[in-house]
Parts: C-alpha cells; structure tokens; sequence
C-alpha cells in the first residue's frame, strides 16, 4: 500500500520494543500483526484481555513476542498507572509508542450527552498526552532515541457531521503532537501522526454512512509503514489525501459544500 507522508522524515534504527494501545481490536489489532517480526516484542495494551490475547496470538505466529498488558486508559489515575507499566514491561528500552486507543461518540453535538463526551475526550487526547509526559523523558535519554506514533483522524482536518467532539479530540492530539516535534527539534526522538480517513471497525460497525470506507488491514499497514519511515504526517489513501488537501485549501467552501451533502454522507446522525 502506498501512504504518502508530509513533513521530513527521521532516521533511526530497527525498531525491537514497540508498545501498542487499543491492541485488542480494530486498527490497533491490525497493526500490531503488521508490526509482528522475528527479533521484535510488543507490549499490547487495551482493557479486553480477551481481545489482547487474540491478537497476542496472532502476533507470535509471525515470529514476534508478545505482551499482553490489561490496562483503563478512561482516567488520569488509569493513564499514569498505564505508562508505569509499559515502561516496565518494555525493559527499559522503548523503542516505538504506538498511541491508537480511542472511542467515537457519533452524536449530533447537540444530541450528546457531556460525560460521553468527556470520556471521549480522555481516551483520545488526555490518556495519550498523559502517557507521552510519563514516557517522553525516559525516550529522549535513550542513547539511540525512539519513536512516537499516535493515531489520529482525518476529522483533525476536516469537520464530519456527528463527530464535532471527536474531531475537536483529534486535532488538539495533532495540534499536541506538531507543537512537541518542535520542542524536541534537537532531542533523538521522532514524533508522528497518522491520519485515517473513514475505516471499517468495531468501532464504526453501527455508523450509517454513504463514505466509502477503508480496511483496517490497510490503515495498519500504512502505521507499519509511518513506523519505518517516520514521517511528521501520513494520510493512508489517495481520497483521503486528496480530501485533506481541499478541506485545507478551500475551508470556507469545502464547509458550506459538506454542509449541503451532509444528510446523505451520514444519514444516521439527525439533521435539522
């Protein structure tokens, strides 16, 4: 698969530790069996340890280890006690973070109840920048650096209707994720979004939308791909890039353009 990247690109060695959030399912299950190789171990991180050991399973028949570490990234206390552990877990040498966990609401924003989207909030901005100010320290002492690779959304963007604070999560991770890449300008650590468009999960199984979608399988291969070469930003699909690109460029008339297909794009979200 093709991923075009923008930005420049790092270098560094062969990744062997790589520690994986929202492993248990969906493109984090995905790109951990495309991350899987002989020499490599990876720390797999979700709150379904049934989930975790599937693709625990799946991970060791492609030669890699595998560790399975349970954990609830739905509060500071539980993000804290996350990044202790998967320090501890990757022994001391982590060499990839792979920060995919995360949850979508999909509700009209005024249809949205506020503690769901406070949750939402946590797992996708606040657990991950509370592991990234537990774990950074440790990746920037490393005498060959590491490696942070968080899972974003095409919706950091570009708006989606019924996802306004989904989107609003996703671009403040973006918007963390470019700001820390200049402060560690001199600091031997890369620092990488990935950006998918609509993708086919659990997560999005009861979503009803007109948007073509794309295969977990492929945005995993395409966060394997953003783990070798490093890139600022990778958006997996040419439409997906060729959207980005106009909702960028034209804002004011991608906007007024969405809002007229909107009730045909995702039908399942009320529209007055």
């Amino acid at each position: 698969m093709s991923t075009k990247a923008t930005g420049t690109a790092g270098h560094g060695p062969a990744p062997k530790t790589i520690v994986i959030t929202g492993a248990s399912r969906g493109i984090g299950a995905r790109a951990a069996v495309a991350l899987a190789a002989p020499g490599r171990h990876l720390v797999l991180m979700a709150r379904s340890e049934a989930g975790l050991q599937q693709t625990q399973a799946a991970v060791q028949k492609k030669g890699a280890r595998a560790t399975v570490l349970p954990v609830d990234l739905s509060s500071r206390a539980g993000a804290e006690a996350a990044a202790e552990a998967l320090l501890q877990a990757a022994g001391g040498r982590l060499d990839v973070l792979l920060l995919n966990a995360g949850t979508s609401n999909h509700a009209a924003f005024l249809d949205s109840d506020l503690d769901a989207i406070e949750y939402e909030l946590r797992l996708n901005y606040l657990s991950p920048l509370t592991i990234l100010r537990k774990c950074l320290p440790h990746m920037v002492t490393q005498r060959e650096g590491g490696h942070v690779v968080c899972v974003g959304s095409l919706a950091a963007l570009m708006p989606f209707p019924g996802e306004a604070s989904y989107a609003a999560s996703k671009a403040a991770l973006l918007s963390l994720i470019r700001s820390l890449r200049v402060e560690l300008r001199d600091r031997p650590v890369d620092l990488t979004v990935v950006l998918p468009g609509y993708t086919a999960t659990e997560m999005t199984e009861n979503h009803r939308t007109m948007l073509p979608a794309m295969a977990p399988e492929q945005v995993g291969a395409a966060i394997a791909e953003a783990v070798e070469k490093r890139p600022a930003i990778a958006i997996p699909g040419l439409s997906n890039r060729l959207a980005a690109r106009l909702f960028r460029t034209l804002p004011g008339t991608s906007d007024w353009l969405l809002g007229k297909v909107a009730p045909l794009v995702v039908p399942s979200v009320v529209h007055p």
